[in-house]
């Protein structure tokens, strides 16, 4: 082989390369773009009278359709080679799924379950999913549930804010030891799951201990103005 050739299928390796990681960050971008608006979705149903999941579980098909595209450049070695191209858009994926396993059977998605929606008739895994990203996107999901937290609360569902409350509680615990002995990405989300747990516990403590010192209108309006401003924060994420 002559020194042109040599180089002629480097070239044609590393633009093979280059293509593949491109379209990788590519599909990424669109389960990430297509998962915020699965999550804001269920922010949009809980609001009804009667939650309706429909255009929520419409998105996470359009997801799983996307995931299916991505497969085929991610098996084998890929998967880890690229892993770092598309971990983001698991995350973002996970988080909007276990939002919407919460609201309908008040509990924490499992992997297993995670795992389910990766499978094949025949229960064969065509994607895997890490166990990292698992973590991190539960990790992402708390702040979800603290905005649906504040919302109820605005609502009047005191009895059901406070079990978000105990719940995020117990996230925590769970994300300490994480965070010290097997993760220390998880530490980064911790910070936040703290601050979740924060709002959720004032605007708590606003209902049980303020709400009798004001009248209902003025209690109201106190927490609204707990609402507007985790809005606020929601839209400056959307917009990033």
């Amino acid at each position: 082989m002559d020194i042109t050739q040599f180089f002629t299928e480097c070239r044609d390796t590393l633009d093979k390369h280059y293509d593949k990681r491109e379209r990788i960050i590519k599909l990424s971008r669109d389960i990430t773009a297509q998962s915020k608006k699965y999550v804001f979705a269920l922010h949009r149903a809980t609001k009804q009278r009667k939650p309706n999941y429909g255009e929520a579980l419409d998105k996470q098909k359009e997801i799983i359709q996307l995931f299916k595209n991505l497969a085929p450049d991610v098996q084998g070695v890929n998967y880890y080679r690229y892993s770092r191209s598309f971990s983001g858009g698991f995350e973002e994926f996970i988080e909007a799924v276990a939002f919407y396993h919460y609201l309908t059977t008040g509990t924490l998605i499992k992997k297993q379950e995670i795992d389910a929606l990766f499978q094949d008739e025949q229960g064969n895994q065509w994607i895997h999913v890490q166990d990292s990203d698992y973590i991190l996107g539960l990790g992402d999901f708390t702040g979800e549930l603290m905005r649906y937290a504040i919302q109820i609360v605005t609502s009047g569902e005191y009895d059901e804010a406070l079990k978000i409350c105990r719940f995020l509680r117990e996230m925590k615990a769970d994300f300490e030891l994480l965070a010290g002995q097997l993760l220390p990405a998880v530490r980064k989300k911790l910070g936040a799951l703290n601050g979740s747990l924060n709002k959720v516990e004032k605007a708590c403590y606003t209902f049980q201990i303020r709400g009798s010192e004001y009248p209902k209108h003025m209690y109201e309006a106190i927490i609204r103005d707990h609402q507007a401003r985790y809005d606020a924060e929601r839209d400056v994420e959307a917009d990033d």
